[in-house]
């Protein structure tokens, strides 16, 4: 597989999951990799994986809600790699250290914080990462959204609304961009395995699924990966769902 040969990837969140899984994919095509986490442990181990591989890899440790560190980053990957031509807008979720809690009770700076995580990190790094693009005539970028966005959370207001607000981002930004040869979208994602998710919030989640299960990562990564290549230079300011069916539930006869 040569889909990403010669091509430069960012890819925040990158330490685990969807966005290690994603990454290896991308540097099984072919691509050389800037990964961010804010793990440094997880972070080497992407990396050390990725190198085995044959990719040149380098790493970026950091939170993307930092602009100083996202405007460094950049720089440095900028640097290293001499431009980005993929971004995968991976980082987000729900600090560990703030509860889920309904909107009437939550401490508003906990609602504050958990926004800015999953709309305006993502909307930085896009922000500092498009110009480079533009000028190369050249990109394709993949924000990382939840079917909450679309199905709403209860106790998860803030999370679900950082998550929607990145919808119309990606309408609005896509549309600017797609002139210039750079392709912008939201992917939603439904039901990927998750650690902390509790057997029966699972079971509850895998019988919403029409496909009755828990999405591998791979499938996850493979269709991230493909939103990132030229096999998909013909869909642009799109959201699309990637989550067994989810945001699409049966109807009762």
């Amino acid at each position: 597989m040569t889909a990403f040969r010669d091509r430069i990837a960012l890819v925040t969140g990158a330490g685990q999951g969807i966005g290690k899984a994603t990454a290896r994919i991308l540097a099984s095509g072919g691509a050389d990799l800037a990964l961010n986490d804010i793990n440094p442990k997880t972070l080497r181990e992407t990396k050390a994986e990725l190198e085995k591989i044959g990719a040149h890899v380098t790493s970026h440790e950091g939170s993307v809600t930092d602009e100083n560190f996202v405007t460094d980053m950049i720089d440095d990957v900028t640097r290293k790699h001499g431009r980005i031509d993929l971004l995968l807008n991976n980082a987000g979720g729900g600090p560990a250290n703030i509860p889920w809690q309904g909107f009437s009770e939550c401490d508003f700076s906990h609602f504050r914080e958990i926004f800015e995580l999953n709309f305006f990190s993502q909307a930085m790094v896009l922000h500092k990462v498009l110009p480079g693009m533009i000028e190369r005539g050249y990109g394709k970028v993949v924000c990382i959204s939840s079917i909450s966005a679309v199905l709403g959370q209860e106790y998860g207001c803030a999370y679900a609304s950082g998550k929607l607000a990145l919808h119309a981002l990606v309408s609005s930004v896509s549309k600017e961009a797609a002139r210039f040869g750079v392709n912008i979208n939201a992917a939603i994602l439904g039901n990927p395995p998750h650690h902390t998710r509790t057997d029966e919030r699972q079971n509850y989640l895998d019988q919403l699924s029409h496909l009755n299960r828990v999405g591998d990562l791979e499938e996850f990564g493979s269709a991230l990966a493909f939103l990132l290549s030229d096999d998909a230079s013909y869909i642009t300011g799109a959201a699309i769902p990637i989550d067994g069916g989810l945001t699409n539930p049966r109807m009762n006869e």
